[in-house]
């Protein structure tokens, strides 16, 4: 099974929601990880998850190119997002 269209949406989806949440509740800016990097983060953790599938055969692995689209993406929409709410 292709999960790399998936993997894709779902990293999207994730920047748009973390630029929504650290342009409405400033606290979050303050953490300890910036928050751009937050997509890289989730990107690696679901990869690990995938992983384990790719060894039990169900699915297929992802490739560098759906990788970078995915956190690239979702940085820039991340920065798209906090600059259009930007007050």
């Amino acid at each position: 099974m292709r999960v790399g269209r998936w993997f894709i949406a779902g990293l999207w989806v994730f920047g748009f929601v973390s630029g929504w949440a650290t342009s409405t509740i400033p606290a979050l800016r303050d953490l300890p990880i910036p928050s751009m990097i937050w997509p890289v983060l989730a990107s690696f953790l679901i990869d690990l998850v995938l992983m384990r599938r790719v060894l039990a055969d169900r699915v297929e692995p992802l490739t560098m190119n759906e990788r970078a689209i995915g956190v690239f993406g979702a940085i820039a929409i991340h920065i798209l997002i906090q600059a259009l709410l930007a007050p």
